[in-house]
């Protein structure tokens, strides 16, 4: 079959090109053919080509990267018949706004947000990412010991007032009896910000995210608990996977065997670095951390929220802190709906 891509010289012409320019020609159009066979081999043997790329939004200096960046390197994309394309954007709002416009066909983000977006008519669905959640940190000497002890203290908020972490603890909080919404300062803002705030001892506690949560823990600040805890304290039992891998139905429909293998390739990323140290010392410029201990802690904690995959107790689980979330959080949190949309996970079938 003729390639569109070579134009085809008339018969004769090369008898009116000199001799030299004749031969570059015909090297020209060699190596093009040589090209177009390889591409075609390529593809015949299952190889990735643009049909099989996968675009996925991160925030450009979340932690995302460091298994992005990994999964790059070792070919761990290309050997499960993708290729993998970061699109790295300044915020989360950003990320969101590229997967919706179609621009990325992935991005990171909670179950909770996916399940209120399918209510509201968007079909995403979601893949485990990571079990991490947050912590709760304590200022350096602090004499807290218990939620009780929580009472009359100033708490800083990372996500604001829906955080999840926040309302879980609230959560927690009212079944032992305390209402800490009344019974404490709240102050909310950006995770560095309130990092700097429990640093100057202008708060007594933080509820953030778990990588700035790892770098206060690294420079010896106490943890009251973790949200884990929290979560199976309030009688969910299972590891329960919060951040995912986030794409549209259709598109998960269209691409069964896309969103396996990014599923595969993601499992294999992980398991590559909790196996290689060495690969820690390629990501540790992009993690930014001050010293050794900072960089150890990081690192622990992102290995510690290494999902397993979904099991039906973690459905349950889901299902029950939904509805524990949205009775605290309302509409602002999960919009109309009271109850976790079936589809919010995605099942290979």
């Amino acid at each position: 079959m003729q390639n569109p891509g070579i134009p085809l010289l008339r018969r004769g012409t090369l008898s009116k090109i000199p001799a030299a320019f004749a031969v570059v020609i015909a090297m020209v159009l060699f190596s093009e053919l040589t090209l177009a066979a390889k591409s075609s081999s390529a593809m015949d043997q299952g190889g990735p080509d643009k049909h099989n790329s996968v675009t996925v939004a991160a925030l450009k200096f979340g932690t995302l990267n460091w298994e992005l960046q990994t999964m790059q390197a070792q070919s761990f994309d290309r050997n499960n018949q993708f290729q993998l394309q970061v699109m790295p954007l300044a915020g989360m709002t950003a990320t969101r706004t590229a997967l919706k416009s179609g621009s990325a066909d992935v991005i990171v983000a909670d179950w909770m947000w996916v399940s209120r977006q399918r209510d509201m008519g968007d079909k995403l669905q979601f893949i485990p990412y990571s079990l991490s959640i947050g912590k709760v940190v304590l200022a350096k000497g602090s004499h807290i010991k218990s939620l009780q002890d929580l009472q009359g203290k100033r708490i800083g908020i990372a996500g604001g007032p829906l955080s999840k972490g926040w309302l879980l603890l609230r959560a927690l909080g009212l079944k032992q009896g305390i209402d800490l919404k009344a019974a404490t300062e709240q102050q909310y803002g950006a995770p560095p910000l309130l990092n700097a705030s429990l640093e100057r001892g202008r708060l007594d506690a933080v509820v953030t995210f778990w990588h700035f949560a790892a770098r206060l823990e690294g420079q010896g600040y106490p943890v009251l608990t973790d949200l884990k805890a929290v979560s199976k304290a309030l009688g969910m039992n299972s590891d329960l996977p919060m951040l995912g891998y986030v794409f549209h139905q259709r598109w998960a429909e269209e691409n069964p065997a896309l969103v396996a293998s990014l599923q595969r390739a993601s499992a294999q990323t992980k398991s590559y670095l909790l196996q290689h140290d060495d690969a820690w010392s390629t990501l540790r410029p992009m993690m930014q951390a001050s010293d050794e201990a900072v960089f150890q802690q990081l690192k622990k904690e992102f290995l510690a929220g290494i999902p397993e995959p979904l099991q039906q107790q973690q459905w349950v689980d889901a299902q029950q802190m939904f509805r524990l979330l949205a009775e605290l959080g309302g509409d602002k949190l999960v919009g109309d709906s009271r109850q976790l949309d079936n589809d919010t996970f995605w099942r290979q079938h």
